[in-house]
């Protein structure tokens, strides 16, 4: 049974695609996914949510069946905890897992002031545990799917995204980018300063995965950049560093302006304000009990604030993209493959490509400014070292990873800081 379609001509239908795999389906958010689903009209037969068994993992499937039902839709919802049935004859699949759940989030961000260094699991020593923490799970499922469905694009948003897509597409043969939210909300804000719609824009935007800068804007061929420039410096949106914009004519995301005020920022993590993770760990709890209620068949405001957009607004048009249903030209992480001229072929870079007819083509970026090349060429070499590290099961690597990477400024204080998270999470370091 096909799902329902305004079109007079069932022969116009989109084909029919047999099976989306979530991995880390679980997650409170997926049910967002499933009402995008429902409001594009994507043909959609099996949508399989893989996770850890208990009560989680039925309680977020049994509230997708709801959203289901309710709008008459026939996509049929399968949690699933064996990973070889989950992935088998998937077209599509989106891997959102978070190893260690909400609370390895949290050691990442609140572990590392501890020593002196900057917490996050986006950049700095709390990616890289991340990444050590994340790699061996998800290379260990790229095997299983080479082996079951090998033809399957995988949509990459685990984080940290691009030290992942780095790993997959240089470690197996799968089909891999990964999406970042980030780059779309910046150019949405963008837009709305310049009162133009996003679609009309052209962002020259390069970066790292969170880790990004807009150099251009245009819109009808025409820079608009100066404008932009003025308007970012008139406008209360916190969001801007509108000191580095003056500084360097460009514009930060907030994370590759976090580089610049890593003092500040410590100090401000170190008199224990409270992390995101915690929020988030309330948040998720909080929503799980309404979703119990099986009188719930619609999306709770609880759901609502955490503002999950990105399946509505990149994932869903992503899909369509490549399913052929319209050309597309996303921000996404992928291969460097020449796109950033000083940065090796195989690194992972998040750049602007185009998607026609289920094909994907980067743009070229050139050069990087000049005060950029030996920050993304460090940053660029510790993903690396990090994959090196999950290979060898190397402690010395991931050390060296810690040495190298610019948000890390003491070797003495990586070394007690990956000893800690060593000890306390039996990380596989030799």
């Amino acid at each position: 049974m096909r799902p329902k379609s305004s079109r007079k001509n069932s022969e116009l239908l989109p084909p029919l695609i047999h099976r989306i795999t979530v991995l880390g389906g679980s997650s409170v958010y997926v049910p967002e996914l499933v009402n995008a689903i429902i409001a594009r009209n994507l043909p959609v037969e099996e949508i399989v949510l893989f996770g850890h068994p208990g009560r989680k993992l039925e309680t977020v499937a049994n509230f997708c069946r709801r959203l289901i039902n309710r709008a008459g839709y026939p996509t049929v919802i399968i949690p699933e905890t064996d990973i070889r049935r989950a992935v088998e004859g998937a077209k599509y699949i989106i891997n959102q897992m978070r190893v260690g759940g909400m609370k390895a989030r949290f050691r990442d961000e609140s572990t590392p002031p501890q020593f002196d260094l900057l917490g996050s699991e986006q950049v700095g020593a709390g990616a890289v545990t991340n990444a050590l923490r994340s790699l061996p799970v998800v290379l260990e499922y790229a095997r299983v799917i080479e082996e079951l469905a090998p033809n399957a694009i995988f949509v990459n948003m685990m984080s940290p995204v691009g030290v992942v897509v780095e790993a997959l597409t240089r470690l197996t043969s799968l089909k891999v980018v990964g999406v970042c939210d980030l780059a779309r909300k910046y150019c949405s804000r963008i837009a709305l300063l310049l009162g133009v719609p996003p679609a009309e824009l052209e962002v020259d935007y390069f970066g790292l995965y969170h880790f990004g800068w807009i150099q251009d804007v245009r819109h009808d061929g025409r820079s608009r950049m100066a404008q932009l420039l003025d308007a970012i410096e008139q406008s209360e949106d916190s969001s801007f560093d509108r000191d580095l914009v003056s500084l360097f004519r460009l514009i930060p995301t907030p994370e590759a302006a976090a580089y610049f005020r890593r003092g500040e920022i410590l100090w401000s993590q170190k008199r224990n304000q409270r992390y995101r993770s915690e929020m988030l760990i309330e948040a998720e709890s909080q929503i799980l009990r309404i979703y119990e209620d099986s009188r719930v068949d619609m999306i709770p405001e609880a759901t609502r604030q955490r503002n999950a957009i990105w399946y509505e607004e990149s994932v869903l048009p992503l899909l369509e993209s490549f399913e052929g249903h319209h050309d597309a030209r996303p921000i996404l992480c992928v291969s460097n493959k020449g796109a950033i001229l000083d940065l090796p072929e195989e690194s992972c870079v998040e750049i602007p490509v185009t998607i026609s007819q289920g094909a994907v083509t980067s743009r070229k970026i050139g050069a990087l400014p000049r005060f950029l090349r030996g920050l993304f060429c460090l940053m660029k070499e510790s993903d690396r070292l990090v994959i090196e590290a999950v290979r060898h099961a190397s402690f010395e690597l991931a050390l060296q990873a810690l040495a190298v990477n610019p948000f890390v400024d003491s070797l003495a204080s990586a070394r007690k800081y990956l000893e800690k998270v060593v000890r306390t999470e039996n990380l596989n370091l030799g």
